[in-house]
């Protein structure tokens, strides 16, 4: 092999390996547009801890302590839907939001105003904490923690000639009830089993928070949404 060919195999070689160096570079820097790109449009890390049931939640405005109970469902693409009823937020507020990591981001709104809520959990996710602010741009710390409660969801149907409601859970099992009473505030099943809505509806709306007390020990929570979905906590009581 003669002095010039020697050259030219040695240049091309070079020239490939330059080639390969470059496009892995080029794919490095494209991969880290990509992900500074969709960190700019807004996009978020998946959930890093499961933000359903039921939150007791506190905070001092003014000196005085205010407290309230958040529900909330969360999705596994970390969308939040939910109500709360807090002292610090007049009447039962519809809650959206996301969650991010451990942080998530809420929007709470009643009749009477609303609020945005940004919030950590710990990595347990057993505690939550945050802040919002007040009208007069006066930030307010809140912390939560999670209560220990049973969550049963699912879907139900309301037949108002028949007076029938029925419950169906995420395994297909069901739980059929009459309709023995049902005003704006109280809904009484099978003549027995009496739910109370704080905030009042409309007739023939079963949408909201209804609470039973029947028993002692336990609070029963019954959520129905307006999709015709539902869950129901039941949480032990410590008196």
């Amino acid at each position: 092999m003669n002095k010039n060919v020697i050259t030219i195999v040695v240049f091309a070689s070079l020239l490939m390996f330059t080639s390969v160096a470059f496009a892995t570079e080029d794919q490095a820097t494209l991969a880290d547009a990509i992900k500074i790109l969709k960190t700019l449009a807004g996009s978020h890390p998946p959930p890093a801890f499961d933000a359903t049931g039921t939150w007791a939640v506190q905070s001092v405005q003014n000196g005085q302590k205010r407290t309230g109970e958040v529900f909330l469902d969360m999705k596994p693409d970390g969308t939040i839907k939910g109500y709360a009823e807090l002292t610090s937020l007049e009447g039962l507020s519809n809650v959206t939001g996301i969650v991010h990591g451990l942080s998530f981001d809420l929007t709470l709104v009643s009749d009477y105003g609303s609020m945005t809520v940004h919030g950590i959990a710990s990595a347990d996710g057993k505690n939550i904490s945050g802040s919002f602010f007040l009208q007069d741009n006066v930030e307010v710390f809140w912390d939560g923690q999670r209560q220990m409660v049973q969550t049963l969801t699912g879907s139900y149907v309301h037949d108002p000639e028949e007076n029938k409601f029925e419950l169906t859970f995420e395994d297909g099992s069901k739980m059929p009830y009459t309709v023995t009473e049902f005003t704006e505030t109280k809904l009484v099943l099978n003549q027995s089993m009496i739910w109370e809505r704080k905030i009042a509806g409309e007739i023939g709306d079963f949408t909201g928070i209804w609470k039973n007390y029947q028993d002692p020990t336990v609070e029963q929570i019954m959520t129905l949404y307006p999709d015709h979905t539902f869950s129901i906590m039941q949480r032990l009581l410590t008196r």
